[in-house]
């Protein structure tokens, strides 16, 4: 391949491979956000029980 496709092909993996790594940042990121909304949720619920 000549070098003008190489440097292309790589430009093509590191964008593919940043993309890749900022949806796994992502993911990661709303699981934390979902997972302390259900423990604000389950602290809410249990004030709610005590305080009846």
């Amino acid at each position: 391949m000549s070098d003008k496709t190489d440097k292309a092909l790589q430009r093509v993996r590191d964008t593919f491979d940043t993309a890749t790594e900022e949806a796994e940042q992502l993911s990661e990121s709303a699981k934390q956000d979902v997972t302390e909304a259900i423990d604000d949720l389950e602290a809410r619920i249990e004030d709610l029980r005590n305080s009846s």
